[in-house]
């Protein structure tokens, strides 16, 4: 009986932490980005996927040398961002020039949570809540 019962505590802890751990690894996700800065950039948008679990838009970059880099937003998932900023499918399309500004990703890469979009007609998205999700 009590090999019984061990047995069962450990599969049940096993699916416990099995079952929560993707949960933690989503909510965790803005440890990654460096909160005390930001990053102001000038592009065009070449995608924008308006999709569970969280917003994303890709821009490129063109720099004083003419260099093309691609750089990465996350926002809010979709619901808040239709609800709080007015945000739908056909928000950003390809080519749409943008001003962003970015909490930067701490692994430097050309990533980042996005504080603020400035499209080309004067539509302002002021996402300065870091701690918001």
């Amino acid at each position: 009986m009590k090999v019984t019962v061990n047995r069962f505590i450990l599969i049940l802890t096993a699916a416990a932490l099995s079952g929560g751990s993707p949960v933690w690894a989503h909510h965790g996700s803005r440890i990654s980005y460096d909160m005390t800065r930001q990053i102001t950039a000038k592009g065009a948008i070449r995608q924008f996927s308006f999709q569970n679990p969280h917003v994303y838009f890709t821009f490129e970059v063109r720099d004083d040398r003419g260099n093309v880099s691609e750089w990465v937003a996350e926002t809010e998932p979709p619901v808040l961002m239709e609800s709080r900023f007015h945000w739908n499918r056909d928000y950003l399309r390809p080519g749409d020039p943008v001003t962003v500004t970015v909490w930067p990703v701490k692994s430097g890469t050309s990533r980042g949570l996005l504080v603020r979009l400035v499209t080309a007609d004067g539509r302002v998205t002021d996402c300065t809540d870091p701690q918001g999700d």
